[in-house]
C-alpha cells in the first residue's frame, strides 16, 4: 500500500510539474496606410501586466496601468517608451510617431498610433522593439495593409526590422 502511495504521489508532481502555465510574450500591431488622410495609422495591443513593468523599470516604479492611474501622466510615459521602440521610415525618410491615445481591452492595452505627411509609399522600414529589452522570449507581430497589399511580419530580438518594397 506505500509502495502505491508513493508511485502515485511521484506520478501527481511529475504531471503536475509537466503542466505549468507558461507565459507568452507577444504584441501585436497593425498598420494600415490611408491614401485619402495621407497617413500611417497603427492600433498596438499590449498585455498589461508586461507594460506596466517595463514603464515602471523605464520611468516611474510606482505607475499602475489601469483606468484608476493618473490617465495624463501615464500617456506620456506610453507615448514616451512608443516613441523609442517603434521606428518607420518611408521612402527613406524617419517618420515621427504621433501617439493618439489608448483604450482598455480585456488583458490588453490599446494603443492608437499616426504617422502623418505620407503622400506616397514605396519602401517601408519598420523597426519594433517593443518589450524585447524587458523580455528575452518577447515577439512583435506586425500586420500591414497597405496599397491592398497585406503581410504579417513577427519580430524577434535580433531580427527585429523589417523592410516593405512598394514601387513596381
Amino acid at each position: 500500500m506505500k509502495r502505491i502511495v508513493g508511485i502515485t504521489s511521484v506520478i501527481c508532481l511529475f504531471l503536475c510539474s509537466s503542466f505549468t502555465v507558461h507565459k507568452y510574450y507577444l504584441s501585436v500591431t497593425d498598420m494600415e496606410y490611408n491614401e485619402k488622410e495621407a497617413s500611417l495609422q497603427m492600433i498596438t495591443r499590449l498585455f498589461y501586466d508586461d507594460l506596466e513593468d517595463v514603464l515602471r523599470e523605464r520611468y516611474d516604479e510606482t505607475i499602475i496601468v489601469d483606468a484608476t492611474s493618473d490617465q495624463k501622466t501615464l500617456d506620456g510615459y506610453i507615448k514616451k517608451y512608443l516613441q523609442k521602440k517603434i521606428k518607420v521610415t518611408v521612402n527613406g525618410e524617419d517618420k515621427v510617431l504621433s501617439y493618439l491615445g489608448k483604450e482598455y481591452e480585456d488583458d490588453y492595452v490599446v494603443c492608437y498610433i499616426e504617422i502623418t505627411d505620407v503622400p506616397s509609399i514605396q519602401r517601408i522600414e519598420i523597426e519594433n522593439t517593443l518589450l524585447m529589452d524587458a523580455f528575452e522570449e518577447q515577439k512583435n507581430m506586425v500586420h500591414t495593409d497597405i496599397l491592398g497589399k497585406k503581410k504579417s511580419l513577427l519580430l524577434v530580438d535580433g531580427n527585429a526590422k523589417a523592410v516593405l518594397n512598394f514601387s513596381e
